[in-house]
């Protein structure tokens, strides 16, 4: 897939979002499990346990602002980006109150 060989960090979700039915958290996705690069997974659990009430417009600044975050959690925590994800995903799924 033409998205996952480019080095361009915007070429990679732009890409993917061209196809039919996918928009930034399919994209995410895609690039988490396909990509060699570590990404996160756009999820309103996790970016409720990170401290956003409501998921915010989804845009490319966001994402990227999003995946150095995270990337920076990996580094510091020694775990892999799956591991951080799960563990996001975890603590939202126990803590957070649904409407």
């Amino acid at each position: 897939m033409r998205g996952l060989a480019s080095a361009d960090e915007r070429a990679k979700p732009f890409i993917l979002r061209t196809l039919a039915g996918v928009g930034w958290p399919t994209a995410s996705v895609i690039l988490h499990f396909c990509d060699k690069q570590p990404y996160p997974i756009l999820d309103y659990r996790a970016l409720w346990s990170l401290g956003f009430a409501r998921p915010p417009s989804y845009t490319f600044d966001f994402w990227w602002a999003y995946t150095e975050f995270t990337r920076g959690l990996v580094h510091s925590t020694g775990h892999d980006m799956r591991m951080l994800d799960r563990a996001l995903w975890q603590f939202s799924k126990k803590h957070q109150r649904r409407p």
